[in-house]
């Protein structure tokens, strides 16, 4: 799979392209002028949200007043928008965007559900090319770099962020995973089989345990990846970084193409269809059986599994037809990232502190501690060493 055709595949990827195009919106114009393609997506957006029921509003205008653009024009204006030259930093920006939107307990946010229509194919096709001539995102395609890989530890309250545990056996981990997933599946199977479609939520993810060691490799500019690409993430502000040490000889499975996880739930497939039904049907539309991997049986036979950055982008939350009867989605997974199944992983070094300025808002950015400023009230127009979580500067 070639990078144009991951941008353009997936829900994601999609986003992306979208992001980098408004992005450069934004640069190209002043700060107080208007900003005609934001705008127009925001009213269309916001219109599909209402049409869906759901209860939302806007500040200081009724409904009335929203401004009816169609979705052609909006394609119009991202055909002919003006695109700025890719740099590590935009890009990294636009990709923690994308993560940043992903969900898959309900359905795609508006901006999501227009993007797949097919007036945007071309205008977004432009943009995939525009990023891939510059090279810089080459490296998203590529399996992953078992020499640079950093385990990332989140200090926070809730005890998914302190879950992975290293020392522990990982096929023990898998059989209590598998224990619980068949049990959830019995117990969801027995008591809300009559339940009407979609009226609640319920574990939404297909990925190994939480409890296994994971890592990911480092952008260009030296951040893990793992710090600011991260599904439904906390609002962490604080993190413990450590290079892991991976075996040379370690048997890695890629996870790069829609057949690659297909062929998992072929050969490995648990049957998940009572505990996903609900969340997987409004997040794909599709009413049916579901299926995911046997962590643990894949796990007898490799030491890790990867799902790198340009698959995450073209299969993040996409429909997975294995076959007349099964799909699957994959959801819960960070771009990058990979679980390791193997007892040999080893973190060396001392760790490195890192914070994330500004956590509760769109220019939050993680810095080394050493580089942060003594005040926790920076803004995003304070210049500071590292990458942005959510904004980006050079």
């Amino acid at each position: 799979m070639e990078l144009v055709q991951a941008l353009m595949a997936g829900a994601r990827g999609r986003r992306l392209l979208w992001e980098f195009a408004i992005a450069s919106e934004e640069q190209l114009q002043p700060e107080f002028a208007e900003h005609p393609l934001r705008a127009a997506m925001f009213y269309a957006a916001h219109r599909v949200a209402v049409e869906r029921g759901e209860s939302v509003g806007l500040f200081g205008m009724d409904e009335s007043g929203v401004p009816d653009i169609s979705v052609e024009e909006i394609a119009r204006l991202l055909d002919v928008a003006s695109l700025v030259t890719p740099t590590a930093a935009l890009l990294q920006h636009v990709l923690v965007r994308s993560v940043d939107y992903a969900r898959y307990w309900q359905e795609p946010d508006g901006e999501d559900t227009l993007l797949a229509l097919p007036a945007f194919a071309a205008p977004l096709e432009r943009v995939a090319r525009h990023l891939a001539d510059s090279g810089l995102a080459d490296w998203w395609m590529d399996p992953v770099d078992l020499r640079n890989q950093f385990k990332v530890e989140f200090d926070q309250h809730d005890p998914v962020g302190k879950s992975q545990a290293p020392d522990d056996d990982a096929l023990g981990i898998l059989q209590d995973w598998r224990g619980a997933v068949l049990a959830t599946e019995a117990r969801d199977a027995a008591e809300l089989h009559n339940s009407q479609l979609g009226s609640f939520s319920g574990e939404w993810w297909s990925k190994p345990s939480s409890r296994l060691p994971a890592s990911t490799g480092i952008f260009p500019g030296g951040e893990p990846v793992g710090l600011s690409c991260v599904e439904d993430g906390f609002g962490w502000e604080q993190a413990s970084v450590r290079h892991a040490s991976v075996p040379p000889a370690a048997n890695m499975l890629e996870i790069a193409t829609a057949e690659d996880w297909i062929r998992l739930c072929r050969e490995h497939g648990l049957e998940v269809s009572a505990q996903k039904r609900h969340d997987w049907y409004l997040a794909t539309g599709r009413d049916g059986a579901w299926m995911i991997p046997d962590w643990l049986a894949v796990a007898r036979d490799y030491d890790g599994v990867h799902l790198g950055i340009g698959a995450y982008l073209a299969l993040a939350g996409q429909c997975l037809e294995i076959d007349e009867k099964y799909a699957s989605v994959i959801a819960g997974w960070d771009p990058d990232q990979t679980f390791w199944f193997t007892g040999e992983l080893r973190c060396y070094g001392p760790a490195q502190e890192w914070i994330c300025l500004d956590a509760s808002n769109e220019e939050a950015r993680w810095v080394p501690a050493g580089n942060a400023p003594s005040s926790r009230a920076v803004t995003g127009a304070v210049a500071s060493p590292g990458f942005w979580c959510n904004g980006f500067h050079e």
